[in-house]
This record gives C-alpha cells, sequence and structure tokens, in this order.
C-alpha cells in the first residue's frame, strides 16, 4: 500500500526506450538502497491511479514508459500536508540521485515530488519545452479554463475540452528555450552536458511547495497564450528548419523497402478503404498525420497498397483502425478514459465485443472496440464495431 506524501522520483522515458535494470540500480545509489524504495510502472495499475496522485497525459506520448521510484519510508513527510507547503527533510542528496538517473538512462523527463501533492522540488529535462508541455498540465485538465487560457464561470463542455486537448500541443510551440528560461519565478537553473536542471529546492536542501505553484505558473504562461494557437511569440527564434535530406540511392530505396517495422495493412469496405496499423506504426504523430490527411508522412513504399489505392487514398482519404493497449491512451469528457467508466457506458454485443465513442488526442472523435482475447482498437470512420471486427487480421 503506497501512502501519501511518499517522496517521489519520477521518470519518464523517451519513446521506444530500452531500460537496462542494473543501470538503473547502481544510478540510484546501488542495491542496497533500491531495497528501500518500490518501483511503480503507472501502466499497470488502475488508469485512476495516475488520474488521482500524479497525472501524465496528454504530456506521455504512445511509447513512452513511466517508472516511479517511491521512498515510503519518510512518509508522511509533514504532519498535515494538507497545510504544511514545506517538506522540512535535506533532498540534496535525492537530487542527486535524480541527476545520475537521468545521466545513466534514456529518460525525457525526471521529477523530485511527494505521492498526492501537486508541484515538483526538481525537474531535469533535455529539452527546455518539456517544463512548459508538464506545466501546461494544469491548464489542460482544468475544466474551467478554456483554449485561451481564460477561467469561465463554469465547467466547460466535452467538445470544448477537446478542443483544448487537441491545441494542446500548438501551445507549446508558440516558445522557444530562451523564453522559457527566462522566468524561472525563484527556481535555480543548472546545466550538465546536455541536461537541464531546475530546483526549488533551499540551500538546506528543504522544499516549499509555494515556490513550485510560481514555477509552474511562469513555465506554463497561460497569460501570455498566443491569440492563434501555436503562432510564435513577437520576438521568438523561429524553430531549427530540418536538414535537407541527402538524395536517396538506390541502397537506400532498397533499405527503406526492407524496414523491419510491420507494413500498414489496407482493407475496402463499401468503396471506402481502411488503413490497418500494427501496434509498432501507430502512435500520436501518426493520430496527427490522419487528422490532417498528410499520408505521406508515414506511409512506404513497404506498405500494403498498391498505386490504385494510393490514388484513392489521397483523393477520398480513409478509414483506419490501430491498436491501443491502455483504456487512458483516449479521453471522455476531456478526461483519460477509466475501466469502470468503461465498464459502465460500453456497448455489447452476443459475442462479447463492447464499443465506445471516444476522443483519441490530436485526432478526434474514434470508436474504441474491446474484442475478447484480441485487445482493443480505436477505429474511424466506421460506424460500428461489427465491421471493425470484421476488418480486422486473422
Amino acid at each position: 500500500m503506497l501512502a501519501l506524501d511518499s517522496l517521489v522520483i519520477d521518470l519518464i522515458f523517451q519513446k521506444g526506450a530500452e531500460l537496462d535494470p542494473e543501470v538503473m540500480v547502481e544510478a540510484l545509489g546501488g542495491v542496497e538502497l533500491a531495497q528501500t524504495r518500490n518501483i511503480v510502472d503507472p501502466d499497470m495499475q488502475d488508469p485512476r491511479f495516475e488520474m488521482e496522485l500524479s497525472p501524465s497525459m496528454p504530456f506521455r506520448r504512445r511509447g513512452e514508459r513511466r517508472l516511479m521510484i517511491i521512498d515510503g519510508s519518510v512518509a508522511p513527510m509533514r504532519e498535515d500536508p494538507r497545510a504544511e507547503s514545506v517538506i522540512p527533510l535535506d533532498l540534496t542528496a535525492e537530487k542527486d540521485r535524480l541527476l545520475a538517473l537521468c545521466a545513466a538512462l534514456p529518460v525525457r523527463l525526471g521529477r523530485i515530488s511527494a505521492l498526492g501533492s501537486w508541484g515538483d522540488a526538481v525537474m531535469i529535462a533535455r529539452d527546455a519545452t518539456d517544463f512548459r508541455a508538464i506545466a501546461l498540465l494544469s491548464w489542460m485538465l482544468n475544466p474551467t479554463l478554456d483554449a485561451e487560457g481564460r477561467k469561465r464561470g463554469g465547467r466547460l463542455s466535452q467538445s470544448e475540452m477537446e478542443h483544448k486537448l487537441a491545441v494542446y500541443d500548438k501551445r507549446l510551440e508558440e516558445r522557444g528555450e530562451k523564453t522559457i528560461l527566462a522566468n524561472l519565478a525563484q527556481a535555480s537553473l543548472e546545466r550538465q552536458d546536455d541536461l537541464m536542471i531546475l530546483s526549488v529546492l533551499e540551500d538546506d536542501g528543504t522544499w516549499d511547495q509555494v515556490k513550485s505553484m510560481e514555477l509552474e505558473v511562469a513555465l506554463a504562461a497561460v497569460d501570455s497564450f498566443s491569440m492563434i494557437p501555436g503562432a510564435r511569440l513577437p520576438g521568438e527564434d523561429a524553430p531549427e528548419p530540418e536538414p535537407e535530406p541527402e538524395p536517396e540511392t538506390e541502397t537506400d530505396s532498397a533499405s527503406a523497402a526492407g524496414d523491419d517495422k510491420p507494413p500498414v495493412a489496407v482493407a475496402e469496405t463499401d468503396g471506402q478503404l481502411v488503413l490497418i496499423f500494427p501496434k509498432e506504426r501507430f502512435d500520436l504523430e501518426v493520430a496527427s498525420a490522419l487528422g490532417r490527411k498528410d499520408f505521406d508522412s508515414f506511409l512506404s513504399g513497404a506498405d500494403q497498397l498498391s498505386g490504385k489505392q494510393r490514388d484513392h487514398l489521397h483523393s477520398e482519404g480513409a478509414a483506419f483502425i490501430a491498436p491501443v493497449e491502455f483504456l487512458s491512451e483516449v479521453f471522455v469528457d476531456g478526461k483519460p478514459l477509466t475501466r469502470p467508466q468503461f465498464d459502465e457506458s460500453a456497448n455489447a454485443d452476443a459475442d462479447g465485443v463492447r464499443s465506445l465513442d471516444v476522443h483519441c488526442p490530436r485526432f478526434g472523435r474514434v470508436l474504441l472496440v474491446d474484442v475478447p482475447q484480441r485487445g482493443r482498437f480505436i477505429a474511424a470512420g466506421l460506424a460500428d464495431a461489427e465491421r471493425v471486427v470484421g476488418l480486422l487480421p486473422a
């Protein structure tokens, strides 16, 4: 049983990262110290675990793992966490452990926090945008703040929450590193190799969570949102242009065609093309490209489409089916879907197939279909679960 106000080292890893347990244990401080900590994979818990204790969606993208290294031996760190903002422990050694972990492992964002409380004592990232991205979660999840950052008198509607979710990534494009790091409230900034370390710890290692809240407000800069989501602020440097690709040789083409990634399959139903994705080929970037009908950004010569089908795809578009692993990857009423909510709301047929209309981040409305023995899938452009099941590969 995890105790509230436990000390947490929170690690969000880069997409597809391979984790070496021995390297992690050594960076943490050795086997003896590791045995005093609980290592929790939030994705193996009830989806409500994250939402109630430490939300990471939509910051965390599909394919990014998360581990929470929890020290319950010091819990509670305060007599009354609700009334006391200061954690009177010296967290300097914990900061050093976090830094060692982030340097040794493919970590996208590392943090020190208190279980059940909002705010971070220390944050470490390789990209300043990730500091702002995590800070914007409080705006994203607040049902009374709209997409422009304005306070409403009541709760936003489902469509307004979905719109806010859709522009989350755009808001991240408005500020570059220089502007993000120009105002850090009372936090300190250090750099070590490619790592940036933000800390609100006092000289004696104690942590006042009020300073964490001030840092979050400064990083999020909700009151400075652009009128057009994604528009760079005046004076911001334009993003670095992508380097021009080298001319492709015949060898390169053969290598691309022989890519070991599984191909995207295609089916046809009632004159409509349906793209069927293996799990290795679908993520939020692909979902965004599907929403823009930018098929060329993810399809390759190895995918199973004829020339005629590709012409149809670009002229008429396509439906799609893609697997999802966790219910919390999709949203209902602006919040990640939970199992109790799905069990209560889903439609079921005689074969035990269950389905529910949900929102896919960066795309929009889709149908979530849970198929016994085969897994969960989202489908867009298909009206019913029976048709989705009929199109799934054997």
